[in-house]
């Protein structure tokens, strides 16, 4: 069996040619997407509470829904912010939950428990699971026409759009933005009605019973089943106004449209807005399901988005604003780039140190490997991502390895006179053991990885899951056809032909014999004096330990994308269009600005998520605007970020500015967040205000948005019950007359083609402008008379604070205190700053209060914790794994103290180039253990090998390590090599992550080559002391 593929020729080609065809064929078949699919475990409840104050939602609404979410074991946290009108809460699952279907179906259960105990006038709570993950194409309709833009037409062909593209094969979700429901809108006479005696309610009435859209019942008879309806629903504006809504006392009908003036249009004032390059705009947001080939899908809904071009109305402009596609194909280049730099590097050392014959045996493994395991993650189900394609690279430097050892050992056979079958199977049977565990305890190392749970472990999954696939493969092919192919094609001549000819390196690679004698003599030197050779091994990587303590901690980087957004935060009680006004003036400006190219906003809700972790969290927020905005390059994109945040700050002095920078990673809600809890708002505010002056002091800081800053004006209407009671009016019935003069009343519909129009009645809006109109509304009597008195004769209106937005985080109260550092910028060291600034102001936190850290900070600790957790398992199995190998405790423990020094090193890598000591560096280290211990491995299998050795000579041992320094020094110099496209890449994501690892592994030759055979030379002294 072990020489089976050089035995059987045949086999050995049909295993190449199954590899090609089928790698290649799965390479053109796997999903694909620029960035991993973090499972969704974040739904948001929205539950409207028309007139409500945020105090009364809390308790009324929030409280409620909290009380019943709590009681599920698989939510994790709870998130709820409660304004005027609106509970939302944010539900986020157990990191361990992998399929959150189940989990939201009884999230949904519970709240239809809930419901019943809501609050009258509250609406059922709305459950929203489609907010997590980017979308895969946004599309702009903008008014072209000379004329004023027409919203109606604007919407009904972007409704025509969102029908085409849910249509289309492979789409998951679309939504609009920026396109307000249209409506009938009936504008009462206020007078006019009051003066009839007839309230919003009872007109509301009128017009419903009116409208005939219900089924009259069924005809049943003995032979023939009949449906039954009414004629004369409500068809048109004309049919509406001629509708009767009451009588005189004369006796008179009372037609709406004697009281009312009629109009179609879109809701007013929106819900929410959208602009494109300064121009209103409604945009149509897809994705793309899961499973599918991003660039292929994308052409495809081009072609849809140029066909619906020629058939969209006159005057609609229809612009293609974000595509993922060409976003996703750019990042691919680049991969493959560095991919195939790498590879070219790995084939480049291969011929300078093996020589022409090996290293084309060597090289044949890199795309036997990379084709077989792309079959074998097509098979597992994975997509092709920047991350499973980083992952290949990472790999790419270790999967020849196994092949180089191999190559080397038959090789060595071959040229001490062994037939080639023999040194076949000879190779094969010496090194399956010693291959078979390295590459288990590489395997091992990056397991963490893939079982890591949470978002951040289905990031970062891709990576773990593509280099144990490809060391698994590698490892097979090296013990198939790689022994085959180096048994068929190397020959036992070459000795005889390494020192002949100005050309003789390219038999058996550089020969550097003036060095290797250096090398040798230095490494005698060590053995003499092993305890100083271990000291002085231990140096470089306790440095290590030091200086990571000085680098600044991060969770992840910021993304490689020339794209970047702004928020903008009004007043709480600011109105959409002073919202809208901030808008433009932003607009103006950014305009300006050489380095922008375009420039979409969204206007009280939050962009489409562009981006796969940008959070979707502020429905009906009238004072807050969101920008996407994209630049030339990313060259300049930081000092640009930053300079679009200066200058608009100073432009809009009442507005707070946030100009942040994409992020790798799964979604924070914030960089910083600083939770404060308590029950009493006032030491909320007051905590909460000096956490923001303190932050504000901050150099990396940009903006603090505490969730509770006080209140905002709000009017109480202080009811006289006596004289409300003379006039037939109640509390209740009061608060509705109000909310239908302010917000209207919707009664019925108008059917038009496929689109359903309510009918809104309520007073014209000049009528209700101005708080003067407010004070002169008159309420209607409740004993169905015609009378009528103004609002202040019933009562009078106060103008009082009143808290705009209360937060609550896992059931209590808290003031959460947001902060956004400055593009560049880590907010680890804002948070130390803060924390020795607060120590130093001698503030105190009040009996029953305390902070809190999130974002970033307790993202990076939780997963860290987690990643940590899962090594220490995996570590205990490595350990194994080797003692079983080594049959040694002692060997064992070499090993072991080679894999914490290594961390060393690879914190060495990150202190020299003062890269952050975020998760991918952690994660780097983690993987460089498995890596790094391979060359100690093969050390000491010789050394174990050889009976001299164990006896500690001095000359078998420098002869068994030098024997092994020509691979050793291989693998090491390609897997430098592998990694060196991802260390000089641009960003700051890979950089890190691969420097650490190769760094890693390259100072780690010291402690390979002056610590480990030192240390077994130590550890067989005390044995045969022991022994005697």
């Amino acid at each position: 069996m072990m020489t089976l593929f050089y035995d059987v020729r045949r086999l050995l080609v049909l295993l190449v040619l199954l590899i090609l065809v089928g790698g290649l064929g799965a390479l053109s078949s796997m999903a694909n997407e620029e960035d991993p699919r973090i499972t969704n475990r974040v739904a948001t409840v929205l539950t409207s509470f028309p007139g409500a104050g945020a105090a009364r939602v809390e308790q009324l609404v929030t409280e409620r829904i909290e009380a019943r979410l709590k009681q599920l074991d698989e939510v994790d946290e709870l998130r709820s912010v409660s304004t005027n009108g609106l509970s939302s809460i944010a539900v986020v699952l157990k990191d361990s939950i992998t399929e959150p279907d189940t989990p939201f179906g009884l999230v949904r259960d519970a709240l239809a428990d809930v419901s019943a105990d809501l609050p009258a006038g509250a609406a059922d709570p709305v459950f929203d699971d489609t907010r997590a993950g980017a979308y895969t194409m946004l599309v702009a309709l903008t008014w072209e026409a000379e004329s004023d833009e027409n919203l109606v037409v604007m919407r009904r062909s972007a409704l025509e759009l969102q029908d085409r593209m849910r249509a289309f094969p492979g789409t998951e979700l679309v939504t609009l933005h920026g396109a307000s429901r249209e409506e009938v809108r009936v504008a009462l006479d206020r007078s006019a009605s009051a003066a009839l005696g007839l309230s919003k309610d009872q007109i509301a009435r009128a017009v419903e019973a009116a409208d005939a859209k219900v089924s009259a019942g069924q005809f049943k008879g003995d032979q023939t089943e009949l449906n039954l309806e009414v004629r004369g629903e409500i068809d048109g504006l004309s049919r509406l106004r001629e509708t009767i809504i009451g009588q005189s006392q004369q006796g008179l009908s009372i037609r709406l449209g004697d009281v009312a003036t009629l109009s179609r249009g879109v809701v007013s004032p929106a819900t929410d807005l959208a602009y494109h390059d300064g121009e209103p705009a409604i945009v149509i947001a897809t994705r793309m399901q899961a499973g599918l080939r991003v660039a292929d899908w994308t052409k495809d809904v081009q072609q849809l988005v140029r066909q619906f071009e020629l058939d969209v109305s006159d005057g609609v402009k229809v612009e293609i604003i974000f595509d993922q596609g060409e976003y996703a194909s750019e990042r691919f280049q680049t991969l493959v780039g560095n991919l195939l730099i790498g590879a070219g590097l790995v084939i480049l050392v291969l011929f300078v140190t093996l020589g022409w014959r090996s290293a084309l045996i060597v090289s044949a493994a890199i795309p036997l490997t990379g084709l077989a395991s792309l079959i074998i993650l097509n098979l597992l189900g994975r997509p092709i991502n920047q991350i499973s394609i980083t992952g290949l690279i990472v790999a790419l430097g270790l999967l020849v390895d196994a092949a180089i050892v191999m190559t080397d050992s038959v090789r060595r056979y071959l040229l001490d006179g062994t037939s080639p079958r023999e040194s076949v199977r000879l190779s094969v049977k010496r090194l399956w053991l010693p291959l078979f565990s390295s590459t288990l305890t590489t395997v091992l190392a990056f397991v963490p990885l893939v079982i890591l749970p949470g978002g951040a472990g289905e990031f970062v999954g891709g990576i773990g899951s593509s280099v144990i696939v490809a060391l698994i493969a590698s490892l097979a092919l090296a013990m198939t056809a790689i022994a085959a192919l180096a048994g068929i094609f190397l020959k036992s001549s070459q000795q005889g032909s390494e020192a002949k000819g100005r050309f003789g390196f390219l038999q058996s690679g550089v020969r550097a014999t003036w060095l290797a004698q250096r090398f040798e003599a230095l490494f005698l030197k060590s053995l003499t004096m092993p305890k100083s050779s271990i000291a002085i091994a231990c140096i470089l990587p306790f440095a290590g330990f030091y200086g990571v303590t000085t680098l600044p901690t991060s969770f992840f980087p910021e993304a490689d994308r020339n794209q970047f957004y702004v928020e903008l935060r009004l007043p709480s009680q600011s109105s959409i269009e002073e919202t809208a006004e901030a808008v433009l003036q932003a607009q103006q400006y950014l305009e300006t600005n050489e380095e922008i190219v375009q420039i979409s906003w969204f206007v009280g809700r939050s962009a489409p998520s562009f981006y796969y972790n940008i959070a979707n969290n502020q429905d009906g927020n009238a004072s807050y605007a969101q920008a996407m905005i994209t630049t030339r390059s990313i060259g300049r994109l930081r000092p640009t970020i930053n300079e679009v945040g200066e200058a608009l700050r100073a432009r809009l002095s009442d507005v707070q500015v946030i100009s942040r920078q994409l992020t790798q990673g799964p979604p924070t809600f914030s960089p910083i967040e600083l939770r404060v809890f308590g029950n009493d708002m006032k030491v909320l505010q007051d905590l909460g205000e000096k956490s923001r002056l303190i932050f504000a002091q901050i150099d990396e800081v940009t903006a603090t948005n505490p969730s509770f800053a006080g209140g905002e004006p709000k009017l109480w209407l202080d009811l006289d019950p006596d004289r409300a009671r003379q006039f037939g009016l109640g509390v209740g019935q009061a608060s509705d007359q109000i909310r239908a003069e302010l917000d209207g009343v919707v009664s019925g519909s108008i059917i038009e083609g496929t689109e359903e129009l309510d009918i809104r009645i309520w007073t014209a809006r000049e009528d209700r402008n101005e708080l003067n109109d407010l004070a002169s509304l008159e309420f209607v009597g409740g004993d169905q008379s015609e009378s009528s008195a103004p609002i202040l004769a019933l009562g009078e209106l106060e103008l009082l604070p009143a808290p705009a937005t209360l937060r609550r985080f896992q059931g209590q109260r808290v003031n959460i205190i947001s902060g956004y550092v400055a593009a560049g910028e880590i907010p680890s060291t804002a948070i130390e700053k803060f924390k020795l600034a607060w120590d130093e102001a001698g503030h105190e936190m009040p009996a029953g209060y305390r902070f809190q850290f999130g974002g970033d900070e307790e993202a990076r600790s939780d997963n860290f914790n987690a990643l940590i957790g899962i090594f220490g398992i995996i570590s205990i199995i490595m350990l194994a794994t080797i003692v079983l190998t080594f049959n040694s405790f002692r060997l064992a423990a070499i090993i072991f103290v080679v894999a914490i020094l290594s961390t060393g090193l690879g914190m060495l890598s990150l202190a020299v180039f003062r890269f952050p000591f975020g998760f991918q560096p952690i994660v780097a280290l983690i993987g460089l253990i498995g890596v790094a211990i391979n060359a100690a491995i093969i050390i000491l299998s010789g050394l174990r090998s050889n009976e001299a050795a164990r006896q500690g000579n001095h000359a078998a041992i420098s002869t068994e390590v030098m024997a092994t320094s020509r691979h050793i020094w291989s693998t090491t110099i390609t897997t430098f090599g592998g990694f060196l496209p991802l260390i000089l890449s641009e960003g700051g994501f890979w950089p890190p992550f691969a420097t650490a690892i190769a760094g890693g592994v390259l100072l780690s030759t010291v402690v390979s080559f002056f610590l480990v055979p030192q240390m077994f030379l130590i550890l067989t002294k005390l044995q045969r002391r022991a022994g005697h």
